[in-house]
């Protein structure tokens, strides 16, 4: 027990901690801030403006059909376009073109769009264009006035209706007639069964993929940084020398790993939750019992499983957790065969960088169609892919470790 707690002093060492503490300052302010600021003006300025919010704080996550006929989309849609028609018939632009509708004006937006009957000159058509849609705009100044246009509120009803109305069609064209991924399919098959009657967030899953992979690159670094000197500064010393001239002093390579794997886990876990914590206060913990099986036009396309968004959290957590393991026990396995800093830092920092991107691309838009890893290396076919191999890059490290590991009693010293 002594040995172990001399080992987790010499890694806990105070100056990697202040370096790991200042980097995730920066890494805060720099990308962390600014996904948790986009996050939150999707929540009044995405495809669906306020309306998808609206309907989730009347109903709850699941939207029945009754509740479904109780909003009126068709009917806020008709009250939208009255506004429109009422904008149509006081601005004189749209009557020197003979528009007194908004139908009209759709119409003739097709038509003056069209190359192939276009008889005027492009800017003039884009510049008509232009204006009579900043009238249809309210001529906003602002994100807000935007979004609180009756424009953007009819294309936000448009894009809303389309999801929770016209959605059938759609998904049995482009999935269950044209997809040959059975993960997809059968999660197709589960979403139309529920009438894609789910209302968590669009962007939701998207925009926390994106954040956890910033997340699980910068704690990836951090425990290399804490780890990498472990075993090098040993063997720049020639420590190690001295602690393999004795049987119990081999044995302190494996007091070492474990070390190594505890501190890996510690440092993941808290950062983790460390930056769990302003995500979820800033409105995503009202959808943590709420499942992400749904299908949305907007980012993050099909999600495949019926989880709740807590288990999509921890999941997420689970799989940065295992590619930092991954990332420990190369790194405790290249700092062994380094003599010195220099060597070390050839070895770690192409390591480090293919580690990352192998990690960026498995928690991107995890559990939906669109992750890489799910499409390119199973192609469709295995439920949880991402998880899957998060734990085979996990168990490769520790395989290797322990074969090290049981080599190392034996080792000659030169």
């Amino acid at each position: 027990m002594n040995i172990l707690l001399y080992e987790l002093k010499k890694i806990w060492n105070w100056r990697m901690i202040v370096i790991i503490g200042v980097m995730g300052v920066l890494v805060w302010f720099t990308f962390l801030k600014d996904s948790l600021d986009s996050y939150d003006s999707l929540s009044r300025y995405g495809i669906y403006g306020s309306y998808q919010n609206e309907m989730f704080e009347l109903y709850g996550d699941i939207l029945d059909s009754e509740e479904l006929v109780s909003y009126d989309i068709p009917g806020k849609k008709a009250e939208v376009i009255e506004e429109l028609n009422d904008i149509i018939a006081t601005e004189t632009i749209f009557k020197e073109n003979n528009i007194a509708t908004y139908e009209e004006y759709v119409m003739f937006h097709e038509e003056i769009s069209n190359a192939s009957v276009r008889i005027v000159d492009e800017e003039k058509v884009s510049e008509l264009l232009t204006i009579m849609q900043e009238k249809l705009e309210n001529n906003a100044q602002s994100l807000e006035e935007l979004y609180a246009s009756p424009l953007n509120k009819l294309n936000s009803l448009i894009t809303l209706e389309g999801t929770y109305i016209f959605y059938k069609d759609f998904l049995q064209t482009r999935y269950i007639d044209n997809d040959n991924r059975p993960v997809v399919v059968q999660a197709v098959n589960n979403v139309l069964d529920i009438n894609n009657g789910n209302l968590i967030r669009y962007d939701l899953t998207s925009n926390f993929s994106n954040y956890v992979a910033g997340i699980g690159v910068f704690s990836l670094i951090s425990i290399i940084i804490l780890i990498a000197p472990f075993l090098t500064m040993d063997r720049m010393w020639g420590v190690n020398l001295i602690q393999y001239s004795s049987n119990v002093g081999r044995k302190i390579f494996l007091v070492q790993f474990v070390v190594t794997i505890i501190s890996a886990v510690f440092l993941s876990f808290l950062l983790i939750v460390l930056a769990y914590i302003p995500f979820m206060a800033n409105g995503a913990i009202d959808y943590w019992e709420s499942s992400v099986m749904a299908f949305h036009p907007g980012p993050g396309g099909l999600q495949l499983y019926d989880i709740t968004f807590g288990q999509y959290a921890c999941l997420l957590a689970g799989i940065v957790i295992l590619f930092n393991l991954c990332a420990a026990t190369f790194t405790f396995v290249l700092a062994r065969f380094s003599q010195n800093i220099i060597v070390m830092m050839m070895k770690i920092v192409p390591f480090c960088i293919a580690t990352a991107g192998l990690l960026i691309i498995s928690v991107n838009d995890v559990f939906s169609d669109e992750n890489l890893i799910f499409n390119l290396l199973f192609q469709g076919k295995a439920r949880f892919s991402e998880v899957l191999f998060g734990t085979i890059m996990g168990i490769v490290g520790l395989v290797i470790v322990w074969y090290l590991t049981k080599r190392e009693k034996h080792v000659d010293v030169d």
